[in-house]
């Protein structure tokens, strides 16, 4: 009687260390990878251009997808320019760090939300018909850059709608109209940009 107690002891041991081994193996494995959305590609870039993807920083080039997520960088010296999936495309010049925080579009309009933590952006938006969270009556061609405490706005073509996470005042720009917005405050009014300016930040994300 008490050998069988002894073997039937070492049997539920084994079987218990078992148990658990195939546990430890499952709770180890890796998972299904997280599912991911394509956002645009690159077209065009100029110099070393960066994407921090999933807490690793690569190398980008032609080609190469942007997805929803994904952090681009552009140095000093590059530049980078996207078409993204509705169409439009992104120019972003020399300093510039964006991050897509979302970009959608189908049959219940256009869903797209670019983070500019610093540099310059060309939007060349394309026209939806359905509701569009850009902002935009018409096809637009557009740029905005951030600064140390401010944003500026500057519309080749089109109309966009600035307005201030602050204070929820916005102003509508039209067609060669500029603005900006400080943190905290109200957009200043808007007003007719020169071809100057608009000159100077065609050159800086004109990718050739």
């Amino acid at each position: 009687m008490v050998e069988v107690r002894r073997r039937c002891l070492v049997f539920w041991r084994r079987t218990i260390a078992a148990a658990l081994g195939v546990l430890l193996a499952a709770l180890l494995a890796p998972g299904p990878a997280a599912a991911t959305t394509k956002a645009g590609e690159v077209i065009a870039l100029a110099g070393q251009c960066f994407v921090e993807s999933g807490g690793q920083r690569r190398a980008l080039k032609d080609g190469d997808a942007v997805e929803v997520g994904d952090t681009v960088e552009v140095p000093q010296g590059g530049k980078l320019k996207l078409r993204m999936d509705d169409g439009s495309v992104i120019s972003a010049a020399s300093g510039t760090r964006m991050t897509v925080a979302a970009y959608g579009s189908g049959a219940q309009g256009r869903d797209a939300k670019l983070s500019l933590a610093a540099g310059l952006l060309r939007a060349v938006v394309a026209a939806v018909t359905q509701p569009s969270r850009f902002e935009v009556e018409t096809a637009t061609d557009w740029f905005v850059e951030a600064r140390p405490g401010s944003t500026q706005v500057g519309v080749l073509d089109g109309t966009v709608v600035l307005t201030s996470l602050a204070t929820r005042r916005s102003v509508t720009l039209p067609a060669r109209w500029g603005a900006r917005v400080e943190a905290g405050r109200n957009p200043v009014p808007g007003r007719v940009w020169s071809q100057a300016e608009f000159d100077d930040v065609i050159a800086r994300t004109t990718v050739d």
